[in-house]
């Protein structure tokens, strides 16, 4: 009987822990999905139709990718499904998120500081919608990023020079937006041209410049004016072309001087030599 209640116990136990192990995605990631799913204001093809907290495990809802333990999400992929709504700030908690790809869709309004802590992610792709705004400082902080996609939407701003600070991106999609200024490169002021007896490298570097990983950079049919850092000189002029910059290339045609706007046109003057 001793022996029978034991493995009873066992049992119980077991099962007691696979109950837990099937339900353990943490509550701030159920959270964080939930509040994606109440920024939509529109899902024509009912996409997020079972995403429902009560009767359902988030890792079998639509677009949502977990670990193989199911303890945490890893990814999230809602591709051309015409979607409609703002992008929740909440998403930043999801620190585990590898990839967040959200291509071709509607979404309207900013890009959320917060997505900033998503220090896992690996794909951010959010082009092809209808996103406003700057690119937040903050994204300077997804350390981990590879391939940023944020083509084909009305961001504004200048390029914030925090971009610099993601060493293992191989891939930056900016075309087809409405950035100002120029592209972040060059060394900062705040350094010393020399470091121990040497010359400046990677340290005193701004923007782009401080990594040299980018395979793929396209910032084409912009407003951006200035010049092409010079460290960035190996990409095909076609990336640049439909800008307000200063570039000789024929394949890389700039915006017409009325295009460009009073305020480029004083940067471009500031920036040529005397």
């Amino acid at each position: 009987m001793k022996k029978l209640c034991t493995s009873l116990l066992f049992l119980g136990l077991v099962s007691t822990f696979a109950l837990v192990a099937s339900d353990s995605l943490p509550s701030n990631e159920v959270w964080a999905l939930s509040s994606f799913k109440e920024a939509m204001s529109d899902d024509p093809f009912l996409v997020l139709s079972n995403w429902n907290t009560i009767d359902s495990d988030p890792c079998n809802w639509f677009g949502v990718f977990c670990t193989p333990d199911r303890d945490h999400v890893i990814k999230l992929n809602i591709s051309g499904s015409s979607l409609k709504g703002f992008l929740a700030p909440e998403m930043g908690q999801i620190t585990y998120l590898q990839e967040l790809i959200l291509h071709g869709n509607s979404l309207i309004g900013i890009l959320p500081k917060d997505w900033g802590m998503l220090k896992s992610l690996k794909v951010l792709d959010l082009g092809d919608n209808q996103l406003t705004g700057p690119i937040p400082p903050e994204f300077g902080n997804l350390t981990e990023l590879v391939n940023m996609n944020l083509q084909s939407n009305d961001l504004t701003g200048r390029l914030p020079p925090e971009l610099g600070n993601l060493k293992y991106l191989q891939e930056l999609r900016l075309d087809r937006n409405k950035f100002q200024g120029p592209v972040p490169g060059g060394s900062s002021s705040n350094f010393s041209s020399t470091i121990h007896g040497m010359y400046a490298t990677n340290a005193n570097l701004t923007g782009f410049c401080r990594w040299s990983q980018l395979k793929v950079a396209d910032f084409s049919y912009n407003y951006l004016v200035g010049s092409i850092p010079g460290c960035l000189d190996y990409l095909p002029s076609l990336y640049f072309q439909g800008n307000c910059l200063q570039i000789q290339h024929k394949d890389a045609k700039q915006r017409p001087v009325v295009q460009c706007g009073m305020q480029d046109m004083s940067v471009i003057r500031i920036s040529l030599p005397r």
